[in-house]
């Protein structure tokens, strides 16, 4: 029988879901950890639940679930989990799910948003301070991790005495910093700031600004009160490379020069200014001696290894030889998350033995090993206290920028890349400004005690290109994009600091020195690999996936891939002839050569399209089919799609939005499609999915100009898009 979303998946519900799935909410589970590409869980559960439940069990715009399905132990499948989006839904909706993911980072923040939570699900905190009498789901757990990362602090605090000390009373919110070079004019010699703002404040009636006054051959700053003089916001030369006016002497820097110094560790750092919170707002401060000597530590010598890919795409550091993630960090932040991530172990050994105490078992084994009791559990909470440590190292590095507009400090992944920047704010962790260790403590827990929890999770690490699939399941998954970012260069950023925290946790997870670089998609051609080859590989990989998929699957449930629609594919599609066929051809492509039917493609929107949006997201319904139809020719093809599409059309399209018609009508005409084994051209060749595409999009144009029955639910003319 067809399921629900094979017929008539409400799209709306989707959307709904999704405007209740806020990113960076309170208790949402993707504030365990940054992570660069989220599968929507809300929206992926309504998928999920409507891809179980027969088409009419749809009652009055509810997913209603029968009996016969409340039993059914089907397990669902992702190989390509990420943060565990798909995973997450499945749990919500009461499915046991298996996922694997090859980059590591990704694997643990799989396993601990949904593996380890399972595993303790419903235990009570072991730390002898319980608030509540009744625990469910992953309150329990987070009450702990609660407690323990306040002792983690306290015992922290106590390595890093004198290292954040207050200013006349009161503490130091954050200072800021500019770069530094040496004058290239060999008559002055002066160091030259290389700063792209001295604006500290731009909020109406609180405006400040810093002021460099050169004395002796000596750049010294003064914190001025008021609106910046117009020209004295930067001595930034050029919007373009690193020029700066050395305000001594006049001469300019050129980008070349920088590198260059930059090459030669010839860059350094001086402190503008400092930061202090009153009633009113921000205070700023002119820099102190003893705020100069306090940051003025020694580099520890023990700091996590980990090379920066030189790749100006997504890393601009390098370029001015910050070449080790370790380079990107001050001394006193360094100081202060090594500190933290080394307190982990002993940190483990105390709730392990909380954890006895409270009547955990003694035995189970390892959290690694699939154990459940006293040394799995201080295991578990580690893990999320390493998280923590991941957290401050996003807002505790040179890459933080300070925000002059709203008083706060931007964490390092603004964006998809490690930029290069010229001003820098070092936050206390400490004190009341964003990113301190409360703060994201809290984020932290609320996401934890609001995971689903319920039934098994099993997280597995490997390349899904040459691992085992399981047999008989419902395959749901986002499959990598044609041109994805580099999660796997820039997951780097935290891996050094998940391997120093968890390595001995996990060892074979943690056993190379960086992460691997085999990510299936074309990233390659940004590191030096001919652009035609990394797509040869990619699609020749993305063919294996789809067979492989094809074989795990079950019968009795539809597939659910997720992939990516891109305007220049829909370009590409109307076109005669193509020199190579687009990723979205690829796909459709390696699924029905694989063996899929295709029984509808949905477009997976969070709000309303625009027409200026490159990509849209679609999920793509498939089913594997073992007995397809053996043939048709393609005039055949042509004469069936004309007699059958627009009434398929009229059904289909009826109360949607203008923006996912097209999306919708090309999903029902590949149905058409994929549902012969081979369409044969004229020529005796076989139709080819760019062939059938063209043929199916023309079908469509014309369909969309003629009006519509008003009384089937649309309500004017639909004209051509």
């Amino acid at each position: 029988m067809k399921k629900l979303i094979e017929t008539a998946l409400p799209l709306k519900a989707i959307r709904s879901a999704n405007v209740g799935e806020k990113v960076g909410s309170n208790g949402y589970s993707g504030n365990l950890h940054t992570w660069w590409g989220r599968t929507p869980i809300a929206s992926t559960a309504v998928v999920l639940k409507a891809a179980m439940i027969d088409c009419d069990e749809y009652q009055d715009g509810m997913l209603q679930q029968s009996a016969a399905d409340q039993n059914n132990q089907i397990s669902v499948f992702d190989p390509f989990a990420g943060f565990g989006g798909i995973p997450l839904a499945a749990q919500r909706i009461g499915r046991t799910v298996i996922s694997n993911d090859l980059n590591p980072v990704a694997v643990m923040l799989n396993k601990a948003a949904t593996e380890i939570p399972a595993r303790f699900a419903g235990a009570k905190p072991v730390n002898g301070t319980s608030k509540s009498m009744i625990y469910t789901g992953a309150q329990g757990l987070a009450e702990d991790v609660q407690f323990y990362a306040e002792w983690l602090l306290n015992e922290g605090l106590k390595r890093l005495e004198g290292l954040y000390p207050q200013e006349q009373g009161t503490d130091v919110l954050a200072w800021l910093w500019t770069r530094t070079v040496k004058c290239p004019n060999p008559a002055c010699g002066c160091t030259i700031p290389l700063s792209t703002t001295f604006v500290l404040n731009t909020k109406k009636g609180q405006e400040a600004w810093v002021e460099p006054i050169v004395q002796n051959g000596e750049v010294q700053f003064k914190v001025r009160n008021g609106i910046c003089p117009e020209g004295k916001e930067t001595n930034k030369f050029s919007s373009y490379g690193a020029k700066f006016r050395c305000p001594a002497c006049g001469e300019v820097t050129t980008d070349e020069y920088v590198k260059r110094m930059g090459t030669s560790h010839q860059i350094g750092n001086q402190m503008m200014a400092m930061i202090t919170g009153s009633s009113k707002g921000r205070v700023f401060w002119d820099v102190s001696e003893a705020q100069m000597l306090a940051a003025s530590v020694d580099m520890p010598e023990d700091v996590p290894p980990g090379t920066i890919p030189d790749n100006a795409h997504w890393f601009s550091p390098p370029g001015f030889g910050f070449t080790e993630y370790a380079d990107l960090f001050t001394p006193r932040q360094m100081t202060m998350l090594t500190t933290f991530s080394d307190l982990l172990k002993e940190l483990h050994d105390k709730v392990a033995s909380d954890a006895l105490a409270a009547g955990m078992s003694e035995t189970g084994g390892s959290l690694s090993g699939g154990g459940a009791g006293a040394l799995a559990y201080g295991e578990a909470v580690s893990v999320y206290l390493a998280f923590l440590v991941d957290m401050l190292a996003d807002h505790h590095s040179t890459i933080c920028s300070w925000n002059n507009s709203g008083g706060n400090i931007r964490n390092t992944f603004r964006r998809q890349a490690i930029p290069m920047t010229w001003n820098y704010a070092e936050g206390n962790p400490f004190a009341d400004i964003s990113g301190n260790y409360n703060m994201l403590l809290k984020k932290l827990v609320d996401a934890i005690a609001n995971l689903p929890c319920g039934t098994q999770s099993i997280v597995t690490h490997g390349d899904a290109v040459t691992m085992d699939f399981p047999k008989n399941v419902l395959v749901c998954t986002e499959l990598p994009y044609y041109k994805a970012i580099g999660y796997a260069h820039l997951s780097d950023y935290f891996y050094i600091w998940m391997r120093r925290s968890l390595k001995a946790i996990f060892p074979e997870l943690f056993s190379q020195t960086v992460t691997s670089k085999e990510e299936l998609s074309t990233v390659s051609e940004y590191y030096g690999e001919l652009p035609e080859d990394a797509q040869r590989r990619y699609e020749t990989q993305m063919k294996t996936v789809c067979e492989k998929l094809y074989a795990s699957a079950i019968t009795e449930y539809p597939s659910l891939i997720f992939f990516e629609y891109h305007k220049d594919d829909d370009n590409a599609i109307r076109c005669d002839s193509i020199d190579k066929a687009c990723s979205w051809e690829v796909i459709i492509s390696n699924l029905i050569s694989a063996g899929f039917v295709i029984s509808a493609v949905l477009p997976m929107r969070d709000k309303t399209g625009s027409e200026n949006a490159s990509t849209t997201r679609v999920l793509i319904v498939c089913r594997k089919i073992d007995e397809r139809v053996s043939g048709t020719t393609r005039r055949n093809f042509v004469s069936e799609l004309k007699r059958e599409f627009p009434d398929c059309l009229h059904q289909l399209l009826i109360d949607t939005d203008a923006e996912d018609r097209r999306i919708l009508a090309m999903g029902a005409g590949l149905g058409m499609y994929s549902k012969y084994r081979k369409i044969v051209n004229a020529d005796g060749t076989g139709m080819s999915v760019h062939d059938a595409l063209r043929i199916i999009v023309q079908e469509t144009d014309e369909y969309l100009v003629q009006p519509v029955d008003v009384e089937q639910g649309i309500t004017a003319e639909i004209k051509e898009e």
